[in-house]
C-alpha cells in the first residue's frame, strides 16, 4: 500500500509589496531569456515558505490543529530566537527543474519554530513529508512534465542575479494551509488556522 499524498503544510505568506515587486521582475528577466517560462511560473498570489509538510485525516484535524496550538503558544513563552524578519536575495535551483529565491538572513527563527511543530506532529503521529535538511526558500518556477519540450531551467536565469537584493519580509504569523482544498478569493491557499506572533 503507497503512502497517501501530503494534504497540510505551514508556512509565511509573503506580503512586503517591495518584495513582491522584485519578484516581478524575476519572472520577467527569467521569461526574456527563456519565453516558454511563462508557462511554468508559480503565481504571486501563492508566494509563501514553507516549514513543515504533513498529512493529517479529516477525522483527525481538528485533533491537529490543537496540538500545533498548544506547542506554538509553549514556543512563544521559551523561544530563544527573536529576530522574525527574513531576508532574501540571489537564486538558485534545485535540479534545474524548480527555480526558487534564496533566504539569506533570518532562517535562525524559521529552524526553531520548524522544529517545534515537527516534534508536536511526530510525537502525535501525523506523517511528515519535510526534508531532513531545512532550505528556507521562496518557489518562482516550476516545470513539470514535458509541456512545450521545456524539461529545465536555462542556468541562464541565474546569470546577473546570485547577489539581487530581492526585499525581506516580516513574519506576522505562521499559516496552517490545506493543498487540496480551494484556493481563496485572491488566489492564496485555503488557511485552515493561524499561529500569530504578534501575540508574544
Amino acid at each position: 500500500m503507497s503512502r497517501k499524498s501530503p494534504n497540510l503544510f505551514l508556512a509565511f505568506q509573503i506580503s512586503n509589496p517591495d518584495l513582491i515587486s522584485n519578484l516581478r521582475k524575476v519572472h520577467f528577466n527569467c521569461v526574456q531569456k527563456e519565453n516558454r517560462l511563462k508557462d511554468f511560473i508559480v503565481p504571486l498570489e501563492t508566494a509563501h515558505v514553507t516549514l513543515n509538510v504533513f498529512r493529517v485525516e479529516n477525522e483527525r484535524l481538528e485533533e491537529a490543529k490543537l496540538i500545533l496550538q498548544e506547542a506554538f503558544k509553549l514556543h512563544i513563552k521559551t523561544m530563544t530566537v527573536k529576530a522574525k524578519v527574513v531576508t532574501f536575495k540571489g537564486l538558485d535551483m534545485f535540479d534545474k527543474s524548480v527555480l526558487f529565491a534564496k533566504s539569506d538572513a533570518g532562517i535562525e527563527y524559521l529552524q526553531e519554530i520548524r522544529n517545534v511543530f515537527k516534534k508536536a506532529l511526530a510525537d502525535n503521529n501525523f506523517t511528515d513529508y519535510g526534508y531532513h535538511t531545512f532550505n528556507p526558500h521562496l518557489t518562482m518556477f516550476q516545470v513539470k512534465g514535458t509541456r512545450e519540450n521545456l524539461k529545465a531551467i536555462p542556468t541562464e536565469c541565474l546569470q546577473g542575479m546570485e547577489n539581487f537584493e530581492l526585499g525581506i519580509q516580516e513574519i506576522k504569523e505562521i499559516q496552517l494551509l490545506s493543498i487540496p482544498k480551494a484556493k481563496d478569493g485572491s488566489g492564496y491557499y485555503y488557511c485552515e488556522d493561524l499561529y500569530n506572533l504578534a501575540e508574544e
